[in-house]
């Protein structure tokens, strides 16, 4: 196996609306809010026609990544009815067997977790998300035989919240010397979770993945562990410098990756830094997986041994793909014409 995926299966719905409908629904435009599954059913019941797709940031990530000819696996938790899988469970099995994921799910005794993402005219989007069973993983649950048959590891940040089972993985990919990814996901992960993610970093074969305020929230959350004196410095030369100095060795780990949208996106790693340009999008459909399918992507090449920079620059091209499709609803098709312009490794 490449990668094998842990982190919260949640089942993205997305509808599209031609008025601004969140405030009659009590959300807020460009805010996203955590609700009750109760809630979450409430308001499904005024979305006409949605969209349903898979989505968590490793489910994301991992399809996308199978989609690119890796082998993948995803753990999880979902929810049950008479101790079946529910309506949502189905759905989100279904999908990420139609890109050839396995997925590894346990059942708990709540609603399958959803993710309600509305968009409105002059790109505004709410968001509705009921975590429901998806949060629910249990240290037992993580199988230390399927661990070993993965190349790489890829953790969903949201499971740095459970540290037992956060624990479990991290000693396991240690010992075994297996790289270990982590997508921090929010900026509150990036702020509460920093000591643990800079243990990550000096222990691990880490690679790290952020967007660009998780990136800065991390940078200051561990500013006082790089020494000298920083003077004055903008926002992209203070990441650099904290970065820079958690990557100083002259070995592959830990690598540091910053996720830039539009602006491309950044590497540290072996004591030097790394960028790529990202092609400018002037229409975006939603832009809710893109991070999660550059992550993907970005694995996919580095197992080939590709040069960091070469990572970066197919990681933004995946990427970019999925700013034109709801969610991770990626195109196979494409994804596969993507696989072929992978070039031979420079590492």
């Amino acid at each position: 196996m490449d990668i094998l995926g842990i982190g919260n299966a949640l089942l993205d719905i997305f509808y599209f609306s031609d008025e601004e409908s969140s405030l009659s629904l009590g959300l807020h435009p460009n805010h996203a809010a955590h609700v009750s599954p109760e809630r979450l059913d409430e308001l499904l019941l005024a979305v006409p026609n949605p969209i349903y797709v898979s989505g968590g940031s490793a489910s994301n990530a991992v399809k996308a990544a199978s989609a690119l000819g890796a082998r993948t696996a995803f753990i999880g938790c979902t929810g049950t009815v008479d101790r079946e899988d529910d309506h949502w469970a189905r759905m989100f099995r279904s999908d990420l067997a139609s890109f050839g994921v396995s997925c590894v799910l346990e059942h708990r005794n709540a609603p399958s977790g959803r993710c309600l993402v509305i968009h409105m005219p002059g790109g505004l989007k709410a968001v509705a998300c009921a975590p429901g069973a998806a949060p629910l993983l249990r240290t037992e649950q993580i199988d230390e035989e399927l661990l070993g048959q993965a190349k790489t590891v890829l953790l969903d940040g949201q499971v740095l919240r459970n540290k037992a089972v956060t624990d479990r993985i991290s000693h396991f990919c240690r010992t075994r010397r297996i790289p270990l990814a982590i997508d921090i996901s929010t900026s509150d992960i990036a702020r509460n979770f920093s000591g643990a993610a800079k243990d990550l970093l000096i222990n691990n074969e880490t690679i790290l993945f952020l967007n660009t305020d998780e990136a800065l929230t991390l940078a200051l959350a561990l500013e006082n562990t790089v020494p000298g004196d920083k003077g004055i410095q903008n926002e992209e030369e203070f990441i650099d410098s904290v970065f820079s100095f958690y990557t100083e060795r002259k070995k592959n780990f830990p690598c540091i990756i910053e996720k830039r949208g539009e602006n491309g996106a950044r590497a540290w790693a072996s004591g030097a830094k790394y960028e790529a340009a990202a092609e400018k999008v002037s229409c975006v459909l939603d832009d809710t997986g893109a991070g999660d399918v550059f992550a993907g992507a970005f694995l996919c090449a580095y197992l080939r041994e590709l040069s960091l920079s070469a990572c970066l620059a197919f990681a933004n091209t995946s990427a970019r793909e999925a700013l034109f499709v709801p969610g991770s609803s990626i195109d196979r098709g494409i994804f596969r014409e993507l696989t072929a312009t992978l070039p031979i490794s420079h590492r």
